[in-house]
């Protein structure tokens, strides 16, 4: 057994040796507020007493959409956040998303096992949903085979889905499926090297 940091015990969902996921707590919104769509797809919510007043309402986590914290666990510390919603009412899955918010705790191997934990949570938590996908904009080297190392797989191109201002970008699509998560289950250990807190 793994020993956690005491201000883990309480909400942690999902751990490795490096990394956690959390749910995400009042004293977190101060940071996430700085980052725009990073625990809601329908608003950028920057605006802390916005941000404050839907916490409140729902903790950001409903069955359709939340956002969880992913936590640094040597320095016990909020890194980053990552978030799932229903994908499309035409599709039988749900989309996710994920940031860390510094540079500086990028590119140190911290949020693809963050993801990847997420990604089981919801397999395991939502069995309604059979679908788990993640849609990239085509520049994003870096996401995209984050993805891959996450065990999704790239199943074509979105042209000019991307967001932001002028022609959006285009984007490829990922996805890893209820049968992926099974297969993997039985084939070796997950990746991040630890198993997940139950």
């Amino acid at each position: 057994m793994m020993n956690s940091p005491a201000s883990l015990d309480k909400d942690c969902l999902a751990r490795t040796e490096r990394v956690a996921i959390r749910l995400l707590r009042a004293s977190d919104l101060e940071q996430v507020a700085r980052f725009p769509f990073t625990v809601s797809i329908t608003a950028p919510l920057t605006d802390r007493q916005q941000l404050g007043e839907v916490f409140t309402g729902s903790g950001l986590w409903t069955p359709e959409a939340g956002a969880v914290g992913i936590i640094d666990v040597a320095a016990d510390r909020l890194i980053g956040t990552s978030q799932f919603y229903r994908s499309a009412p035409c599709i039988h899955g749900i989309e996710l998303g994920y940031i860390l918010h510094d540079r500086a705790d990028r590119g140190k191997g911290l949020a693809a096992p963050a993801v990847r934990l997420f990604s089981d949570l919801l397999f395991r938590e939502r069995p309604d949903f059979y679908r788990q996908q993640l849609v990239i904009e085509v520049w994003n080297t870096a996401s995209w085979r984050l993805a891959e190392r996450c065990g999704f797989i790239r199943e074509g191109l979105l042209r000019s889905s991307g967001f932001g201002d002028g022609d959006p970008a285009d984007c490829f699509i990922y996805s890893r499926t209820r049968k992926d998560f099974h297969e993997e289950l039985h084939s070796g250990p997950s990746l991040g090297g630890g198993a997940p807190n139950q």
